[in-house]
Order: structure tokens, then C-alpha cells, then sequence
């Protein structure tokens, strides 16, 4: 139970964190290009339901809340992402809280929280990760107090949390299997009593999967990221002996022929754990990725040395993951560090904690508190400036396909045809098929019109390229802040 002095914590905190998602969706001009997909699979769009590997749960809440509330479908996804970054900040304290924290903790575990300029940033993008990082974080405070006591509450409040977490990002379900190991990291129990907790807690994961796995068997329709991940679980091998060795020979064939197979291999995977790292620390901040560095003159006394061997754990498992994805798709962004990012983070509370303690016994920390303070204003700025500019292209493609567009004209574009078809066909009673131009493939007999994207100072897209080839005239241009659309008609 939350204790009554630190409930004004966790109300303004909360407060805080939904005006913070009011301010960045107040300056957002266009949805982001993976929030298309999550739209157009609640309409039953074939091509976005396969993008998003038919992992619909984020979707069928949006569709949920824009059935009960009435809001359009984006306006409906705002309002669940601001629901959803407010209980991630809520238990983000908590976690602090059961660690111990004290009221001053819980004060610098909402004030860093808060201050994260990734977690800022991304308050207005429609993606999935929102629901991920929230429930990871209320998982991880269930299986604290399973770690420290075991108890089927406990074991039944993570697995649901960590389930539903999973719902929104397939990665969870490594989690569901793997974390029910860390028990036996608990030293304060006889290794008799750690098997024992282990093998209970297994339970519901073996449970859960022979549930799935039947239902994937026994239903031919039934056919998901999941499941594509389980029946392709071999050829996470295939990255080791196939993948790595191949791409590091196009490297030396391409870029370094000085170097050996073995060399090259080294190369690729110092710079996926480089990948990673740099997304921890964007996701983290440089500040509180720093303080994780200094060990020596940022120690966490205070932070029990339980959750330093599940954060440990924890830490572990995340790291096998990105580096699984990264070696097989060599693409890493700061969305999929965000959950460790925020565990991490724990860590830098207890350890500013310290400082404040350390300069009231030794006045001469002062400087370097108030260094801190500054630091962290800093990020609060970098969040409230709004960075991103709104891609005119977009909605000037979009403006011009509604007013001048036949009913179910084929176009052709070289930029975002997602987000262009999706403006296009808002609200409108004619609707158009958009498809992006993919060279050497894409024929132009199949297709009404082209849209083309031009900006001051860039070469000629591979679309513009052959539509000059072929002596095509535009029929139009649309020109605005050194950004343009060249429109054609193809027939």
C-alpha cells in the first residue's frame, strides 16, 4: 500500500507526467509512420496487420477506447499512450518505494522520471512500447516481493503484468520464461528452498506456452509474431554461422579487405554492442548513463543487494535480446533499451540519494550537486523543445490527392506513402491506394499518378529520375520551406 505521506508524490507525479503528454501532443502536426500501421489495422488493412506481425492487442485497445469514447482512432491512441507514460511513472516510484526509497527517494525517483528526454519525446508517438515499458516496470515490482518471499500473489501479479506487457511487445515472453531462473540468486535461502521457489514459479510460463502452443497447432488461422518467433527459434543459430560470417565477408570484400574473417566478425560485433550502448545512453541520458559510469563517486549504498542481483538478472536477459536483434537485423533504436533504461534508472536514484546525504555531512560535495541540478534543468528543457518538424511533404501530398484525386486512384510516391495514403483517405468519401516506388520492380502502367518529393539542394529521387527518363511533365507543384511535391499523371 502507498503510504499516505507520499501520496501527494505519486498525484503530482502523475499530474506531471499527463501535462508533459499534453505538451508534446499539442505540437504534434502529423502522426508518427509506425502509428499509421496501428490505425489502419483497427479499419482491417490487410498490409498493416501483416507489418505489425497481427500483434493487435495495441490496436484493439485504441479501437476499444475510440468505440467507448467516441474520439477519433489518433485522438483515442493519445489518450491511452498518456494513461499508459502516467502508470509508468507511477510505478517507477513505487518500484523505488519497495526498494526501500525513502521520501526524499521518491521524490528524486519522480523528478528523474519525468525528466527523461527520450521517454519525453516519444509521449506523442503511437507506438506499442508505451504499454511495454509501463507493465515491465509493474512486473518487476511483483517479482521483487516474489524474490524476497515467495507467494502465489506475488508469482500471479508478475506473470500477469508480464503478460500483458508481452501483449503489447512479443520480446516479453523471453522474460515470462527466463526471470523465474533469478530466484535462485536469492542468497538468503537455502538452495533447497530456491529450487523449490524456481521450479513453482515455472509453473505458470510452461502453463502459458503449452496453452499458446495448442492453440497454434490446432488453429490453422492462428498465425502471429509469436508464434513466427517460436517456429523460427532455430535460426537464431543461423545468425552465428550464416548471417555474421557472410556480411562480414561483404565488409572485407567492400570496405576492409586488410582485415581477416575472423577480424571482420570481431568488427560487426563490437559495433552491435556498440549500437547498444549508444542507444542505452539516448534512452537513459548522457547525464544518468554517466552517473551509472562513476561508480566511485556515485555509489548506491542504500539500494538493497536484492534487486542488485535481479537488476543484474534483469540486465542479462535484456542484453541477449538486443544483441540477438541487432546481429539479425543490424537495427537498433532507443525504444527497445527503454525497459532496461528504466531499471538502470533505479539505480541513479539511490545513488543521487547519496550525494544529497554526502553534502549535507561534507559542504564541499556542494559544487558538485548543484552541477548535477543544473544538468538535470537541462534535460527538463531538452524536453519541453520541441525538436521535430512537422514533414510539410505529408500533408501537402495529402491536401492536393483529396482536392484533386479521382475516387480510387492507384499513386505512386517515393516517401511515405503510409502516412500520405492515410491523410489522404481520412475523413473522405473517395478513397486512394497509395504505394511506395520500389526501383527495378515497381511498374508505372499499374499506377494513376506519381507524387514525387523534392527538396532545395538534393539529388533527384530514383522515381523523378525515371519519370524524366520517360519524358513525363508534371501537372503540378506544390513548393513550401524548401520542401516540395512534383505531381504527375501517368495515364
Amino acid at each position: 500500500m502507498i503510504r499516505r505521506e507520499t501520496l501527494s508524490i505519486y498525484v503530482l507525479a502523475a499530474l506531471a507526467s499527463i501535462l508533459l503528454s499534453l505538451w508534446q501532443i499539442y505540437h504534434t502536426a502529423q502522426i508518427n509512420h509506425d502509428g499509421v500501421y496501428y490505425l489502419l489495422a483497427i479499419q482491417g488493412d490487410t498490409a498493416s496487420i501483416e507489418h505489425i506481425g497481427n500483434w493487435l492487442f495495441y490496436s484493439k485497445l485504441i479501437q476499444g477506447i475510440h468505440a467507448i469514447t467516441g474520439l477519433e482512432p489518433e485522438h483515442a491512441a493519445w489518450l491511452l499512450n498518456t494513461l499508459l507514460d502516467a502508470l509508468l511513472v507511477l510505478a517507477f516510484i513505487r518500484l523505488v518505494e519497495i526498494l526501500g526509497g525513502s521520501h526524499r527517494a521518491l521524490l528524486l525517483a519522480a523528478l528523474l522520471v519525468l525528466s527523461l528526454p527520450y521517454l519525453n519525446d516519444n509521449r506523442a508517438d503511437i507506438i506499442r512500447d508505451h504499454g511495454y515499458w509501463a507493465f515491465s516496470l509493474v512486473a518487476m515490482i511483483a517479482y521483487l516481493r516474489l524474490f524476497r518471499k515467495f507467494s502465489w500473489s506475488s508469482l500471479l501479479g508478475w506473470n500477469l503484468a508480464m503478460v500483458t506487457a508481452t501483449l503489447f511487445r512479443v520480446e516479453g515472453a523471453v522474460f515470462i520464461v527466463l526471470m523465474p531462473l533469478g530466484l535462485l540468486l536469492n542468497t538468503s535461502q537455502p538452495w533447497r528452498q530456491r529450487f523449490r521457489n524456481t521450479g513453482l514459479a515455472l509453473l505458470p510460463a510452461i502453463g502459458i506456452l503449452a496453452v499458446f502452443t495448442l492453440t497454434a497447432v490446432f488453429s490453422s488461422n492462428f498465425q502471429n509474431r509469436l508464434v513466427t518467433s517460436i517456429a523460427k527459434a532455430d535460426d537464431f543459430l543461423s545468425i552465428f554461422t550464416q548471417t555474421i560470417p557472410h556480411k562480414a565477408d561483404l565488409l572485407r570484400r567492400g570496405v576492409l579487405p586488410q582485415f581477416s574473417q575472423p577480424t571482420a566478425q570481431a568488427t560487426l560485433y563490437l559495433g552491435i554492442l556498440y549500437s547498444i550502448i549508444k542507444d542505452l545512453i539516448s534512452s537513459l541520458s548522457w547525464l544518468y548513463f554517466g552517473i551509472l559510469l562513476l561508480r566511485r563517486w556515485f555509489p548506491a549504498p542504500e539500494l538493497p543487494r536484492e534487486a542488485r542481483s535481479v537488476f543484474l538478472f534483469y540486465a542479462g536477459i535484456s542484453f541477449v535480446i538486443l544483441f540477438l536483434h541487432g546481429a539479425q537485423h543490424f537495427i537498433m533504436v532507443s525504444r527497445y533499451t527503454m525497459s532496461l533504461a528504466l531499471i538502470l534508472l533505479v539505480i541513479v536514484v539511490f545513488s543521487l540519494e547519496e550525494l544529497l546525504r554526502r553534502t549535507r555531512e561534507a559542504p564541499g560535495q556542494k559544487p558538485l550537486l548543484i552541477a548535477v541540478g543544473v544538468c538535470i534543468a537541462l534535460l527538463y528543457a531538452d524536453s519541453l523543445v520541441i525538436s521535430s518538424k512537422p514533414k510539410v511533404y505529408i500533408l501537402d501530398a495529402a491536401e492536393w490527392a483529396r482536392g484533386n484525386l479521382p475516387d480510387r486512384a492507384r499513386v505512386l510516391t517515393d516517401y511515405h506513402a503510409e502516412r500520405v495514403g492515410y491523410y489522404s483517405n481520412k475523413n473522405n468519401d473517395k478513397q486512394y491506394a497509395f504505394q511506395s516506388y520500389q526501383p527495378e520492380t515497381t511498374s508505372l502502367n499499374n499506377y494513376d499518378y506519381a507524387f514525387v518529393r523534392t527538396r532545395k539542394g538534393k539529388a533527384n529521387s530514383p522515381l523523378q529520375q525515371l519519370l524524366y527518363a520517360q519524358g513525363m511533365k508534371p501537372i503540378d507543384k506544390i513548393r513550401k520551406n524548401q520542401q516540395g511535391v512534383i505531381v504527375y499523371k501517368l495515364r
